[in-house]
C-alpha cells in the first residue's frame, strides 16, 4: 500500500511473480489496482486509503470465517458439535463463501442480490480463492478460535500466513498443468453450474463504500499474504 503502480509491472497471474522479492512487490501491486476499480486508483497511494484497507480486511475476514465457522458441521460431513468453539471439502467452502450458506443444501443459482459472487461478479475460482479455501479448511479444523492478524493460530502456531503462499505458489506455477486444469474445471462446475451469467452481470456497486469494502473482500481472499 502506499506505492505507485509501476509502468510495466509483473503480471500478478505470471510465475514471473515469484522470481524474485522485487517481482513479488510488482505483482501484488499489479494485484492490487486490478481489484479495486479504476474510479479509486488516484486515492491509493494515500495514507487515508491505505489506513482504510488496513481496518476493514481485518473485520470482513472476520465475518466472512464466522460465517463458515456456522456450516463447518455441513462443510466437512460431521457433527455440528465438534465445531461449538465457534474429496470437496474446499470446494464448499468456496461454495458457501461465493454463493451462500444455503447453498450447501440446495441447488443454487448463483446466489441472490448479496451473495459475494453477485457482488464480485465472480465467474470461476483464482488460485488465491482456493489457497485461501485450503488455509480455511485447515483452520475451521484447528483448536484455534480466531484468525489472528499475524497470520499465525495463538493456539495451534500453525502458520497460516506461509501456507496460504506456498499453495497459492505451486497453483500459480502450475496452473496450466493438465491436472490442476482438470481439478479447477471441476471445482468451478460443482460450484457454478447453475449460475446464472446475466444475474452475475448484473451486480453494480451501489457507492464508492460499497465498492471499497467489495474490492477488499476479494483481495482479502485473494492475498492474504
Amino acid at each position: 500500500l502506499n506505492k505507485h503502480l509501476p509502468d510495466s509491472p509483473t503480471p500478478f497471474d505470471s510465475t514471473d511473480r515469484y522470481v524474485t522479492a522485487s517481482t513479488q512487490e510488482s505483482a501484488f501491486l499489479d494485484e492490487l489496482y486490478r481489484h479495486f476499480p479504476e474510479l479509486l486508483h488516484k486515492v491509493m497511494e494515500s495514507s487515508y486509503f491505505s489506513n482504510l484497507v488496513m481496518k476493514s480486511i481485518p473485520d470482513a475476514r472476520a465475518n466472512e470465517i464466522k460465517k463458515l465457522q456456522g456450516v463447518a458441521g455441513d462443510i466437512f460431513d460431521l457433527p455440528s458439535k465438534y465445531f461449538t468453539n465457534t474429496s470437496y471439502d474446499r470446494a464448499n467452502i468456496l461454495k458457501a463463501s461465493l454463493c451462500g450458506i444455503t447453498s450447501l443444501h440446495y441447488a443454487s443459482s448463483g446466489g441472490g442480490a448479496h451473495t459475494n459472487s453477485m457482488k464480485w461478479s465472480v465467474r470461476q475460482v483464482t488460485p488465491g480463492c482456493i489457497a485461501w479455501a485450503a488455509v480455511l479448511a485447515i483452520f475451521l479444523l484447528s483448536p484455534d478460535t480466531e484468525f489472528s492478524s499475524t497470520g499465525i493460530g495463538k493456539r495451534s502456531m500453525i502458520s497460516y500466513k506461509d501456507l496460504f503462499f506456498t499453495y497459492k505458489k505451486v497453483l500459480v506455477t502450475k496452473w496450466k498443468t493438465k491436472r490442476i486444469v482438470q481439478i479447477v474445471t471441476n471445482i468451478n462446475h460443482y460450484i457454478f453450474k447453475a449460475a446464472r451469467p446475466s444475474a452475475l452481470d448484473s451486480a453494480v456497486p451501489e457507492d464508492f463504500m460499497n465498492t471499497i469494502d467489495h474490492a477488499l473482500m476479494a483481495l482479502d481472499m485473494e492475498s492474504s499474504d
